[in-house]
C-alpha cells in the first residue's frame, strides 16, 4: 500500500471500525487510549496505520487553528524587525529589500515540496521521517538519525533565541522609559528565563486551549503589523528610492560588499523558516489540512514580511542615529523617533512582545513534540522516559522542562544571532 490518501473502500472500512484497544496501543510505548472524537478522520487512521504508529495525541487542530499556529510561530515581520540591525550593517536596506524577495521565492518553492511530503507522510517526526522514507535505502538510517538530531536541537535553539529576544526587548523598553536604569546583561538573562518559564507553564497547563489562543494571537499578529507600519509611514522621515533600494553597505568590515550582503541574508531567510512546525498527529485530516495551512501561511506571512521590509527600508531613518541606541534594539529607537511619544512606542513594542511571546509558546510546543517523536523512534538517550512523558496529556511536560533550562548566556546570542537557522540549514530535510 503506497503512502498517501487511499481510495480502497475495504481498507477504509477496516480502519473505520471501532478498534480502540488495537489502534491506540499499536507500536507505541505509552499505551495511551485517545477518545474516538479526538482520533481524526478515517484517512488519519489510515495514515497512522501506514506509518506504524498509534494515536496518542488529541487531534484538536483544524485548518484555521493550524494556520494560526504556524503564522504566529514564524512571526515573520516581528523576527525581521528584531534583526534589522544585523542586515542594516551587513548589506543595508537594499539587501533587505532584494534579499527578502529572493529568499521568499526560493523558500516558497521549498515549502511546496515539504507540503507534498507532508501530505504523503503526516507524522510528528517531520523531516527526519521524510528523510527515512525518501533517502537511498542504504543511507536511510544514518541520514534520518543525523537529521533528527539536527532538527531537534535546531528547535531547541529556536526556543532559546526567541526567549532571548523577548526578554531583552523588555529590558530595552525599560531603558527607554527609565533613563536612570543601569543596563546589566544578567538582567536580560533573568528576563529570558522568565519568558521561557512562562512558555513552559502555558504549554503544560493550557495545552487544551492552545488552538483557540493561537487564533486570537494570529489576529493580533495581522492587525499589529498595520498598527506599526501606519504610524511609521505617517510620522517618520523617508529615504529616497535610490537610498532605500539601491544602496548596499558593508558596515561589518567584510572583504567585499557582496560578501557582506550574503551574510546579511540571514535576517530575511531566518524570518521565513519553520512553516512546517505544526505536529501532524494533532491535526484533523492532517494529510490535506497541513499542506494547505503551510502554503497559506507562507503566502500570508511572506506578504506581511514584505510590507515590513519595505517600511523599514524607507522609514528607518539615519542608521548612525539608531545603531548606538541604549535600548539595544534599533527598531525601538525607530518607533520612538517616528512617534516622539513614549506611550505610542510602548504600545507598539508591547504588540511586538505579545506576538513573540506567543511565537515562543508555539516554538516550545513544536520543540517538545519533535523531541517526543524522536524519542519514540529511540533516537535520543533515555528514549523510553521521554516517549512516556506524554502520559495521558498532549504535552510532553518533562521533555519541555529538560530542554527549556538550557538557556545560554547572552554573549552566545550576540556572536550568533541565528543558532537555530544554522542548524536548520544543515538538515537536508529542511529549507535551505
Amino acid at each position: 500500500m503506497a503512502i498517501g490518501h487511499i481510495e480502497d473502500k475495504e481498507a477504509q472500512a477496516y480502519i473505520a471500525e471501532d478498534d480502540t484497544d488495537r489502534y491506540s496501543t499499536f507500536s507505541d510505548p505509552t499505551g495511551v487510549i485517545v477518545e474516538q472524537k479526538w482520533r481524526g478522520t478515517v484517512q488519519d487512521k489510515t495514515d497512522m496505520e501506514i506509518l506504524g504508529r498509534g494515536q496518542v495525541l488529541r487531534r484538536n487542530f483544524r485548518f484555521i487553528s493550524a494556520l494560526a499556529f504556524s503564522s504566529t510561530l514564524i512571526a515573520t515581520w516581528e523576527i525581521l524587525v528584531s534583526n534589522i540591525l544585523f542586515i542594516s550593517i551587513n548589506g543595508g536596506t537594499a539587501d533587505l529589500f532584494w534579499g527578502y524577495i529572493v529568499a521568499f521565492i526560493g523558500l516558497t518553492l521549498t515549502y511546496a515540496s515539504i507540503s507534498e511530503m507532508t501530505s504523503m507522510a503526516p507524522t510528528a517526526g517531520g523531516q527526519y521521517h521524510w528523510v527515512s522514507e525518501f533517502a537511498p535505502p542504504k543511507h536511510q538510517k544514518f541520514l534520518s538519525y543525523l537529521v533528527g538530531w539536527v532538527c531537534m536541537t535546531g528547535w531547541q535553539a529556536a526556543l532559546l533565541s526567541v526567549s532571548f529576544i523577548v526578554g531583552t526587548v523588555i529590558q530595552g523598553l525599560i531603558v527607554l522609559n527609565n533613563p536612570t536604569y543601569v543596563f546589566e546583561r544578567w538582567h536580560g538573562t533573568l528576563l529570558t528565563w522568565a519568558v521561557a518559564m512562562f512558555t513552559v507553564l502555558f504549554n503544560t497547563v493550557g495545552a487544551k486551549v492552545l488552538p483557540t489562543v493561537q487564533v486570537f494571537v494570529c489576529t493580533l499578529h495581522f492587525l499589529g503589523l498595520f498598527a506599526v507600519i501606519i504610524p511609521l509611514w505617517i510620522f517618520s522621515s523617508k529615504a529616497t528610492p535610490s537610498e532605500a533600494l539601491l544602496t548596499f553597505t558593508n558596515g561589518g568590515g567584510w572583504p567585499t560588499t557582496g560578501l557582506s550582503s550574503m551574510i546579511g541574508l540571514l535576517a530575511p531567510v531566518g524570518s521565513l523558516f519553520g512553516f512546517d512546525c505544526v505536529a501532524a498527529e494533532e491535526v484533523e485530516d492532517a494529510g490535506r489540512t497541513l499542506p494547505r495551512s503551510i502554503m497559506y501561511s507562507v503566502y500570508l506571512n511572506g506578504a506581511m514580511g514584505f510590507l515590513m521590509a519595505v517600511t523599514m527600508c524607507f522609514c528607518m531613518g539615519d542608521l548612525a542615529a539608531i545603531v548606538d541606541t541604549p535600548t539595544g534594539y534599533p527598531f525601538i529607537q525607530v518607533f520612538y523617533n517616528a512617534t516622539g511619544s513614549y506611550t505610542a512606542t510602548n504600545i507598539l513594542v508591547t504588540i511586538f512582545i505579545i506576538n513573540l511571546t506567543a511565537c515562543d509558546i508555539s516554538v516550545l510546543a513544536t520543540a517538545s513534540r519533535q523531541l517526543w517523536s524522536f524519542a519514540r523512534d529511540k533516537g535520543v538517550p533515555l528514549s523510553g522516559w521521554f516517549a512516556r512523558a506524554l502520559g495521558g496529556s498532549t504535552i510532553a511536560a518533562s521533555a519541555m522542562v529538560a530542554w527549556s533550562i538550557r538557556l545560554g548566556h547572552q554573549y552566545r546570542f550576540t556572536l550568533l544571532p541565528h543558532p537555530d537557522l544554522v542548524l536548520f540549514i544543515l538538515a537536508p530535510g529542511n529549507p535551505g
